[in-house]
């Protein structure tokens, strides 16, 4: 079942226009790609959040504009982070037959062995890019950690092949690490870095002669 997102066309390209669309609790958008012509078009935050849930980040949405159909996917969300604000959007429509390139969000599932002695989990890269058809793209990649041990790592080529799409990242780029606890310096360095140096007799005449 396709998931649907209605939106209306934007003709007017004012900045009053774009502050009215987002007072109403609108958002202002284009879509574009794949022999579209850029069009510019906003629809309910609302709505739009709900079809995110469902859909996922690379999900495929079914835009309806008037009595056009376009299959996209999300392009780019540019946001006010302080007031938590979608301001706009960008989507691209897609090819459904034609692969496309997208960025996958990394989870890692378990504990690592390392972890009980205390070993430190570091994940170095977060997303990792894969190409697929619209379809086939993932909503997310799981590692397996549990059989990391103090000083194991798990690079792109320790992953499984996927039979529906390709990882276009490295072979040797590291996703993940159990590296050694940082050791505290002990206090007595400390303490006795601190102390001040003792005199010898040759300082102690130096200042009786000086007197």
């Amino acid at each position: 079942m396709a998931i649907v997102l209605q939106a209306k066309p934007r003709d007017v390209e004012k900045k009053s226009t774009i502050k009215k669309i987002r007072r109403e609790g609108n958002v202002p958008a284009v879509v574009y790609g794949n022999g579209v012509n850029s069009r510019s078009i906003y629809f309910s935050n609302s709505e739009f959040i709900k079809v995110m849930r469902e859909a996922g980040r690379n999900g495929v949405i079914t835009l309806k504009v008037e009595n056009e159909d376009y299959p996209v996917m999300v392009h780019d969300l540019q946001k006010d982070n302080l007031k938590d604000e979608l301001l706009h959007a960008d989507f691209y429509k897609v090819d459904m037959t034609s692969e496309v390139d997208a960025d996958v969000n990394v989870h890692l599932v378990g504990d690592a062995a390392g972890q009980k002695e205390g070993g430190v989990v570091q994940q170095l890269l977060h997303e990792l890019t894969v190409r697929a058809l619209p379809a086939e793209i993932p909503d997310s990649i799981e590692v397996n950690i549990e059989e990391l041990n103090i000083g194991d790592s798990l690079s792109v080529s320790d992953l499984k092949a996927f039979e529906t799409y390709k990882v276009l990242n490295e072979p040797e780029d590291t996703i993940v690490s159990v590296t050694r606890p940082q050791q505290e310096e002990e206090p007595e360095d400390e303490e006795a870095g601190e102390q001040e140096p003792e005199l010898v007799d040759g300082d102690s005449n130096e200042e009786s002669e000086e007197e």
